[in-house]
């Protein structure tokens, strides 16, 4: 009785404890439901060097303003929009009639100071008749002068007078304009008239000036020869001072000579170098001053891309140094480093580069946006994506995964290269970095790692 009992007690149990066991695969499948899935990259070697692009705008190899180097009235400009000229070319000059009649004028002036010295050599003392020839030459052109500054007074008088009657038509214009009873274009030529008329007279006035100028330097040059003419007549000195002071009338002579020739050299409008004009802003019979624009040349036997280099790569750019340059359509041409700024712009802390590329009217135009690019040093072959790294209170580090858990490792970072950073130290081929959600992960915390 008593064993029979026995067995299904036994029976019974070994059901009860094989009901209440669980499989070890379910346990595994439970842990690993609650582990985090975490998204790895495996550290690796660069196989190739980085690139490094840099954008920039599109010019002109060179680019200068025409302008005189002395001020006058533009006797001839031959120049036009898209016209090719070649270095050393004369465009335009400016009127030298005044540097002419200075040349002239000198030149006298030495003629007769050699003719005194010739006079003081033979012991002839009567130098002062001398001067007399000089004074009436200049009262002659200062005559000349006041006649033609009458004239341009009469002429401005008119011209101002124009102006006035084109400023009230253009007021009674206005008024019909405004009540519909002429058209846009009457009232756009009446005001193009007046504005004309305006710089016409501007012209004018600057004519005006300029003779009022030459007669002063006229009345100036004879109280001089006056001065000279009273202290010879007067002076009682020896040869020997005589003959200094004519050394010194004839040196000023001479170098009023120069001056004239020197302004009537910068009466030339000069190509400096083969090229195209792109603009032209005066015209024969205006009165331009010194240095004022008068067109515009570019070179385009070659085009450069200005780009902007921060200051922890500018020594990967030298001069001389080759580049890949792609433009709009992403067409590649080799081009060189021409121009690196030594110094840098205290605007966008960064420094100015050049690259000059050959012109291709089909490839380039002034204004397009450039790619260029060049092989990037780096001082390891350790690339990460930016979202790898992070900041802490020792600095940046990274989360590994280690035998399923989140281990930190601190690192030294280097060069940024678009969306991902350079890493020089704290790891190595092969370790599986965290890629994201790096902030919500803690040291020492089971995950599941996920490449890709």
């Amino acid at each position: 009785m008593k064993r029979s009992l026995v067995i299904p007690v036994v029976v019974t149990a070994l059901l009860i404890i094989s009901g209440c066991s669980t499989p070890a695969s379910s346990k595994v499948s439970e842990e690993t439901k609650k582990t985090k899935v975490v998204n790895i990259i495996k550290v690796k070697e660069q196989e190739q060097s980085s690139i490094m692009t840099k954008a920039g705008v599109v010019e002109a190899k060179q680019e200068n303003q025409l302008a005189f180097g002395t001020s006058g009235k533009i006797v001839t400009l031959s120049v036009k929009k898209g016209m090719k000229v070649k270095a050393g070319q004369v465009l335009g000059t400016l009127d030298t009639s005044g540097n002419q009649s200075t040349i002239a004028l000198s030149q006298t002036q030495i003629n007769e100071a050699q003719a005194k010295r010739a006079k003081i050599l033979r012991g002839d003392s009567k130098v002062a008749d001398t001067y007399d020839s000089t004074i009436q030459q200049t009262e002659d052109s200062i005559a000349d002068t006041e006649d033609s500054i009458k004239k341009q007074e009469i002429k401005i008088q008119d011209q101002m007078k124009t102006l006035e009657q084109d400023k009230t038509d253009l007021q009674r214009k206005e008024v019909l304009f405004s009540n519909g009873a002429i058209s846009k274009a009457d009232i756009d030529g009446v005001r193009t008239k007046v504005d004309r008329a305006q710089l016409s007279l501007k012209s004018e006035q600057t004519e005006l000036e300029a003779l009022k100028q030459q007669k002063k330097r006229l009345q100036e040059q004879k109280q001089l020869t006056l001065r000279q003419r009273e202290k010879a007549i007067q002076a009682d000195k020896d040869n020997a001072d005589r003959l200094a002071s004519i050394t010194t009338e004839v040196a000023t002579a001479q170098n009023g000579i120069v001056k004239a020739n020197k302004e009537i050299q910068d009466s030339r409008l000069i190509a400096p170098f083969d090229g195209i004009i792109t603009d032209v802003s005066s015209h024969p019979g205006d009165v331009v001053s010194q240095g004022s624009s008068v067109a515009t040349i570019v070179d385009l036997s070659g085009v450069k891309v200005s780009i902007e280099v921060e200051s922890a790569l500018i020594q990967q750019f030298t001069k001389g140094k080759s580049m890949t340059v792609i433009n709009e359509g992403g067409e590649k041409t080799a081009g060189s480093v021409t121009y690196v700024s030594p110094l840098i712009d205290a605007k966008n802390g960064k420094y100015k580069v050049e690259i000059t590329v050959p012109h291709s009217p089909e490839k380039w135009q002034g204004g397009m946006i450039a790619s260029v690019q060049m092989p990037r040093k780096l001082a390891t072959s350790t690339i990460l994506p930016l979202e790898c790294i992070g900041v802490g209170e020792k600095g940046r580090y990274v989360l590994v995964v280690e035998n399923g858990m989140i281990k930190k490792r601190t690192v030294e970072i280097g060069q940024i290269i678009d969306d991902k950073i350079e890493v020089l130290s704290g790891v190595h081929p092969g370790d599986s970095v965290v890629t994201s959600g790096i902030s919500f992960l803690l040291e020492g915390e089971k995950v599941t790692p996920k490449e890709g």
